[in-house]
């Protein structure tokens, strides 16, 4: 994968990840916007990890619970960046 896609990608993901759990945070902070927080925070776990063979429906759900929990959408060639398989995954 070219380093500035994989770079622009993480950017977008982890500034989505900011904006969510700001945006979580400021909200008030009750049982719902926890839970919210702790899928958001699960999804970018996921999505930091490389790519492997068997973690195709993981890491597709991973990016929609970071789409909807962020309330920010990938660009196609993001999400496809995200869900590409490492070269030689494990």
């Amino acid at each position: 994968m070219d380093w500035k896609l994989f770079l622009t990608t993480a950017l977008a993901a982890g500034f989505g990840a900011a904006a969510g759990a700001f945006a979580l945070a400021s909200a008030g902070g009750g049982i719902e916007h926890q839970a919210d927080a702790k899928m958001l925070e699960i999804g970018v776990a996921i999505l930091r990890e490389p790519a492997r063979v068997d973690d195709d429906p993981m890491r597709s759900w991973a990016v929609k619970v970071v789409e909807k929990k962020s309330g920010v959408s990938f660009t196609d060639q993001q999400r496809a960046a995200l869900l590409k398989r490492a070269a030689g995954g494990r």
